[in-house]
């Protein structure tokens, strides 16, 4: 039974301090106010008295009566029971405070518990769960969520029981006729005491049929601004007294700040990983793809691709239009991307003019589909004026062009250059495996003990080199993989790693003193022109030999054309006689070239390739080195084939 604060017999107790009977209700004129459902609930419950408990002249409690098993309650009986209120009232009093003290002690432990909590992350649903469980401790909880207004709309941001809910995290609903809209309007908090009785909103027939029966929509103001509602809900009706929603305000002040900062720092979040320019994903964004894509489908089995797509011809519509029309055709190629591409697949601004497509659960025949679709979108949906813009684009797929990450990107990017070098406006698939021979730098691994100026110029000269050929792109670094993985398996020391990845980037230096028709010319060379190429390795060597910190490659860079059987050059070395790291640069250069596209010869699979490096054991390569290359690609082709088919 309720009784309100202004109800006519609480005010005859506070005023009269005596016994009221139910013969007084109805002769007094003071309790003619009484409601009709008030006055049919004392003649349910057969209530005959109400008497007050007065402690320090000020009502405490009231101890209701019903009737006498038999009879009427005498003046004997009337004394009797004011003696005992009298006596209980002061001690009752300081239960009822001590409860009081317990309670709110109970609910500024939970106050500081949720504001520990609140405090522990900018992952908002990953924290609440611990704070509904906090709140269980004093308020009856069977379900709770925060909403938050998001255009116009609102956005579920954290569920205690997404079980049989009326929505789930990150689902959006129209903000009209709900509860939300209300307290966003009125900045108060309103509760639903019985929805059994009434439901004023659109979503209480959810929550009705969830079991829920009473509802409390509590405004989350930050800064003054109402930014969603924290929704509590029991399943039971009048759930919730003052004291309940007092709390629940105060808690709903604690959450709006941390959950500004969560749609802040979601914002900044989300804003690092866009490209501010074409609204695509950016690099960033790519490489945390990428990572979880190798994961999911390591996991799960099947294979993914990657497209880089270079355009042809834009830094001369660049330079010829300027940079705001440069921006804009960037911008229209990134919506033709988007319109080419499925639902299912990504798109990114790699970089500059550089654009990508991660194309989860897709074989390398189909994402080639997709590519076309998106190269013949960009040659016909742009206007571009009188320079043609076009697009070449290189294809990897995992795992067949590499295991991680950075092999994907570098199988991809190697084969973007081989349809630019071939005349752009096309798109190239990636050769097949690698088999994962790339061993992880060990430059990049002690960089901090190299100096920095050497660093760089093991860096440009490597890539000098490499820049004098259209045939030669990543070929240093390719060849520096292959050293290093078979390094790996020697088991060599640190130092010797180090020397042997400086000698394989820098083994082709020599390069630099060859006139670029001859290292472009196609088809076979002249006796003669062979003999200026065999003067490579001594102009490289001569290089490095002038540079204190790259002396130690002397011999290496000298001898990495030498053959086992001694018919190699420039000093016929035989066997032994040749450095151990130049046997190897032996192998991976070899092995490299004849997996790259060449303009003298055809290009092998990595099978084949492999095939004549054996063929070739004892004679031109260290037979025991070979055999170890061998076993060492067969054992990551492999464990290649078992990822692909997990």
């Amino acid at each position: 039974m309720r009784l309100r604060a202004g109800n006519p017999i609480v005010k005859y107790l506070e005023r009269e301090q005596k016994f009221l009977t139910r013969e007084n209700l109805s002769i007094l004129p003071a309790f003619l106010g009484l409601w009709p459902q008030e006055k049919e609930e004392i003649e349910s419950k057969q209530i005959a008295l109400f008497m007050p408990l007065i402690s320090r002249d000020r009502l405490i409690a009231i101890l209701v009566l019903g009737g006498k098993k038999s009879g009427r309650y005498s003046l004997e009986d009337l004394g009797i029971i004011e003696e005992v209120t009298s006596r209980v009232a002061v001690s009752m009093e300081k239960e009822y405070l001590r409860e009081q003290l317990r309670e709110r002690e109970e609910e500024l432990s939970v106050i500081n518990s949720s504001s520990v909590i609140l405090s522990s992350s900018l992952d908002i649903q990953e924290i609440f769960g611990s704070f509904i469980e906090e709140l269980k401790k004093v308020v009856d909880v069977s379900w709770a969520s925060i909403v938050l207004i998001e255009d116009n709309n609102l956005c579920c941001m954290a569920l205690s029981s997404p079980e049989n809910s009326a929505y789930q995290v990150g689902d959006r609903l129209p903000m009209e006729g709900t509860g939300t809209g209300w307290v966003v309007t009125q900045k108060k908090a309103f509760i639903e005491p019985d929805l059994e009785q009434e439901r004023c909103f659109t979503t209480e027939e959810h929550f009705y049929k969830q079991g829920l029966r009473t509802v409390v929509y509590l405004p989350l103001l930050a800064k003054g601004r109402v930014i969603g509602s924290f929704i509590v809900a029991s399943q039971h009706p009048n759930a919730y007294n003052q004291r309940n929603i007092k709390l629940l305000e105060q808690l709903a002040s604690q959450i709006a700040m941390p959950l500004e900062n969560t749609q802040l720092y979601a914002r900044a979040e989300k804003k690092a990983r866009v490209d501010e320019l074409t609204r695509l994903l950016n690099r960033r964004s790519l490489d945390e793809m990428i990572d979880s894509e190798i994961s999911r489908h390591g996991r799960y089995g099947g294979a993914f691709s990657l497209a880089i797509l270079d355009l042809d011809s834009f830094k001369t519509y660049n330079d010829t239009y300027g940079h705001l029309a440069g921006d804009k055709l960037l911008r229209d190629v990134g919506n033709n991307i988007k319109n080419a591409i499925r639902n299912a697949d990504h798109a990114f601004r790699y970089g500059g003019d550089e654009f990508a497509v991660l194309l989860p659960q897709t074989t390398i025949d189909a994402a080639y589909q997709v590519a076309e679709r998106v190269r013949n979108k960009i040659a016909e949906g742009l206007d571009s004026g009188k320079i043609t813009i076009s697009a070449s684009i290189g294809l990897a797929s995992w795992p067949d062009d590499g295991i991680s990450h950075t092999d994907i990107i570098a199988a991809a990017d190697v084969t973007l250059y081989r349809a630019k070098r071939s005349g752009g406006n096309r798109s190239f698939c990636a050769s097949g495996p690698l088999a994962s021979l790339t061993y992880v730098s060990s430059i990049t691994e002690t960089r901090s003990n190299i100096d920095a100026k050497i660093l760089g110029v093991i860096t440009a000269l490597s890539e000098t080199a490499d820049s004098r050929s259209y045939y030669t792109y990543n070929h240093s670094k390719r060849v520096s993989d292959y050293s290093l993985a078979l390094a790996k398996v020697l088991k060599m020391n640190k130092e010797e790693v180090n020397r042997l990845e400086t000698c394989a980037l820098l083994h082709d230096i020599g390069m630099i003193g060859i006139d670029n028709a001859l290292l472009n010319k196609p088809g076979g060379l002249t006796d003669e022109e062979w003999q200026t190429l065999k003067t490579h390795p001594q102009l490289g060597a001569d290089i490095v030999k002038h540079i204190p910190q790259l002396s130690p490659c002397f011999d290496a860079i000298l001898h990495h054309h030498e053959s086992f059987d001694g018919s190699g050059y420039p000093d016929s070395l035989k066997g032994d006689e040749i450095p151990l790291e130049s046997r190897i640069l032996a192998i991976a250069d070899a092995f490299a070239t004849m997996t790259s596209e060449r303009s003298y010869s055809e290009t092998l699979t990595h099978d084949k390739a492999l095939e004549e490096i054996k063929r070739f054991a004892g004679k031109q390569f260290d037979p025991y080195l070979v055999e170890q290359f061998g076993s060492l690609y067969e054992k990551n082709v492999s464990s290649t084939r078992k990822k692909a088919r997990r």
